[in-house]
């Protein structure tokens, strides 16, 4: 049991070779108490044996219950407060959008935008309780750059940016401090993951380029990961810094930044673009 005078913080979707693993190392490093967790406890053994200052624990993000049972084993250990939450538990997604199943792409909105709501709500007055509580919430350079085959989860992380912001400045008056991470290329076991590997149906438009498609889908053009210690240590002084809203952390974040705003539209999409099949899409005869 951690005693009510330490620092602590909960963080989600903590597996083995995780941002949240690294997450959860770097802040132990800085004195934290920390709750990793994750759907499988099992997938964190790694992370369990590491130090007596982590204490691994179920939570699965899309599961009301599951959120209750957490939220009340952490309350009962640090007497109803957190200092930090850091909703990391994450997805991706790689189909072309006319190829995309509906219900699927619904289940990456569940984990990516619904689980960092629902675990933000259920925390929320504990973070409120410690009087400077601070909320992380790893979204991502998706969030900010149109890229073909991956509309699911870049809208999904759209989505959880603007979540992010709207929640900063509704619980600025509550004294809690938000952060939305826009996070890029981390050297994760992310694409070790389900629904990464496209499958296209026979009629797909998109067939002759489902090469290129699976490369991007298994992260084979990432060519400029930064170690995931280096993203979280990064990520956890500016939490202790006291910054919030944007920050952006990781591989190419902070080119990704600033050309998103300054480059012609149109001349970053086709940037961004020119290696992905994009321009290699045959129109069909009819």
């Amino acid at each position: 049991m951690t005693s009510s005078t330490n620092k602590s913080v909960l963080i989600t979707g903590c597996s083995d070779g995780s941002l949240g693993a690294a997450l959860a190392e770097s802040f132990a490093q800085h004195g934290f108490h920390v709750f990793a967790t994750l759907r499988n406890p099992k997938k964190a053994s790694l992370l369990a044996a590491s130090r007596h200052d982590i204490e691994v624990l179920t939570l699965d993000v899309t599961d009301p219950a599951s959120i209750a049972s957490c939220k009340e084993t952490v309350a009962t250990k640090t007497g109803g407060t957190l200092d930090i939450l850091v909703n990391n538990a994450g997805c991706m997604f790689i189909m072309p959008l006319l190829d995309t199943d509906i219900a699927e792409s619904k289940k990456v909105y569940d984990v990516n935008v619904w689980g960092l709501l629902a675990v933000t709500q259920a925390f929320a007055p504990m973070l409120v309780k410690s009087k400077d509580g601070v909320v992380l919430n790893i979204a991502s350079i998706g969030g900010a750059v149109r890229m073909a085959w991956q509309g699911i989860y870049n809208s999904s992380k759209a989505s959880a940016r603007w979540l992010s912001e709207t929640l900063r400045i509704e619980m600025q008056g509550l004294g809690v401090r938000v952060i939305t991470a826009m996070v890029g290329e981390v050297e994760t076991n992310i694409y070790e993951k389900r629904r990464l590997e496209p499958e296209l149906p026979p009629s797909s438009y998109y067939a002759s380029i489902k090469h290129l498609i699976f490369q991007q889908g298994t992260g084979q053009m990432q060519k400029e990961n930064e170690k995931a210690a280096v993203t979280a240590e990064n990520l956890v002084r500016d939490v202790l810094s006291g910054r919030d809203g944007h920050v952006w952390r990781g591989g190419v974040a902070g080119r990704a930044k600033y050309l998103s705003w300054i480059a012609p539209e149109r001349l970053f999409e086709r940037f961004l673009h020119s290696s992905r099949g994009v321009y290699q899409v045959e129109r069909p005869v009819s």
